[in-house]
């Protein structure tokens, strides 16, 4: 299983404080409108949704594709 972070598009405001945290840049904003994670990238440490001020960012699992 793989960790991976989740944001919600209707609720993220696009601050970039998320991309801002993330230490391995797996986070951009699209278009200034929503944070996107990069699933290759992203670890699932959780840091984003520790600092999201918008609550906006789950962590999830997924099945890693063989």
């Amino acid at each position: 299983m793989k960790r991976l972070a989740a944001p919600d598009r209707k609720v993220c405001v696009a601050c970039g404080v998320c991309m801002k945290a993330c230490p391995k840049n797996a986070i951009s904003i699209y278009k200034g409108c929503y944070a996107l994670v990069e699933e290759a990238t992203c670890v699932g440490c959780g840091l984003c949704a520790k600092v999201c001020p918008a609550g906006c960012i789950v962590i999830h699992e997924r099945s890693e594709a063989k």
